[in-house]
């Protein structure tokens, strides 16, 4: 079957705009049905802080934030704070997790204004940033009201938990023969050499998912893999991906980042995409935001990630496409409607995994070699 060059090139256009999402970032029986309506909980209270701390921030006047997240995706969030906020400035740089680590490097050596917060998914550099130093040792007060996983490191809160899910070409894999779990969709693959695809796993995004999903089901998980590495396309970033499932050169993809649920709802993509939450792999990964130690303005940081980790503040974070995790977030994308599809049992928010930095080294050679790299 073909696609005419019109739909393809619409959608690869769609794409192109959210390609920083795609790229560095983050179903029922149709993917792109509704999400269940599902019960969100009762929100537990959110902190404030004092008036004291949020006099200065306001007298600081801005936040500068460097983050991974793409403009579309943050601009609910800025404009949500600054409504809450009229004295105080949001300013976001966009770059992918390694230029932002870079970068603040470089700026804090010369002396230069730098990030008052970093937004980042990669974990082993977000743990690599903290061990350096580069992170305020900051408690919100919201963490208390929180779960857990929210806290991941001293300094570094979560912001949202963001699934990887799966896409598909609807008009090569119709609705009825989309794989819903990963191992259907391994077996599947071996049929479609070559037509099946994910994202290189030096992609800190990638990194995320398949150490978060082979820790989970272990050997199992890698048997999984290995056969999908015997069959799969691998591109460098998921906008590559994404345009080449639009224009028919995949059938399907995998661990794609979660950013893309909101593009592939469009009207116009929704002709020919579909995505869905994977059963038995749908790695979730936490966003992190840290105050950083040389912030120019510390308390407007603190007030921002204060306002992240609030109702208000997730149901912006909701706007962006972003996966909410407190409850009594009505969200289409929240982790209550992801687990009405995977299943309580399927779903397992965390924080950082326990040795991630010195088990990357272990998993890139074993995932490397399972996709001939």
């Amino acid at each position: 079957m073909t696609i005419s060059l019109s739909r393809a090139g619409a959608l690869a256009a769609a794409c192109a705009v959210v390609l920083t999402a795609c790229g560095g970032s983050t179903g029922t029986s149709g993917p792109t049905a509704p999400t269940p309506s599902v019960d969100v909980g009762r929100a537990s209270p959110v902190t404030p802080l004092d008036a004291a701390t949020v006099a200065r921030a306001e007298k600081q006047g801005s936040v500068l934030l460097y983050t991974n997240a793409d403009a579309d995706q943050t601009a609910p969030l800025a404009k949500a704070f600054e409504a809450k906020y009229p004295r105080i400035d949001v300013r976001v740089l966009n770059m992918n997790d390694p230029q932002t680590f870079q970068r603040y490097a470089t700026e804090t050596a010369t002396g230069v204004r730098t990030a008052d917060v970093v937004m980042a998914t990669d974990a082993v550099g977000m743990l690599t940033f903290v061990r350096d130093g580069n992170v305020l040792d900051y408690d919100d007060p919201n963490l208390r009201h929180l779960p857990a996983y929210a806290r991941l490191a001293p300094g570094v809160v979560a912001m949202s938990e963001d699934p990887l899910v799966a896409v598909y070409n609807t008009a090569l894999i119709p609705k009825d023969r989309q794989p819903g779990d990963l191992t259907s969709l391994a077996e599947l693959s071996t049929s479609l050499k070559g037509k099946v695809a994910t994202t290189d796993i030096s992609n800190p995004i990638a990194f995320g998912a398949v150490s978060n999903y082979t820790s989970r089901q272990g050997e199992s998980g890698w048997r999984n893999l290995e056969t999908l590495g015997r069959t799969s396309g691998v591109e460098s970033g998921n906008g590559n991906l994404m345009q080449k499932l639009a224009q028919g050169q995949y059938q399907a993809a995998y661990f794609v980042a979660g950013s893309v649920r909101a593009l592939i709802e469009s009207e116009e993509a929704a002709q020919l995409l579909d995505y869905t939450y994977l059963k038995d792999a749908t790695p979730l990964l936490p966003r992190a935001v840290a105050v950083t130690a040389e912030a120019a303005s510390p308390d407007a940081g603190k007030l921002f990630v204060n306002f992240l980790l609030s109702v208000e503040g997730q149901e912006a974070a909701c706007e962006g496409g972003f996966t909410p995790y407190r409850d009594g977030v009505d969200c289409a994308y929240g982790l209550p409607a992801v687990e009405a599809v995977v299943g309580a049992g399927n779903l397992h928010p965390a924080g950082y995994l326990d040795d991630i930095v010195t088990k990357q080294p272990e998993i890139v050679a074993r995932w490397n070699k399972a996709y001939d790299r």
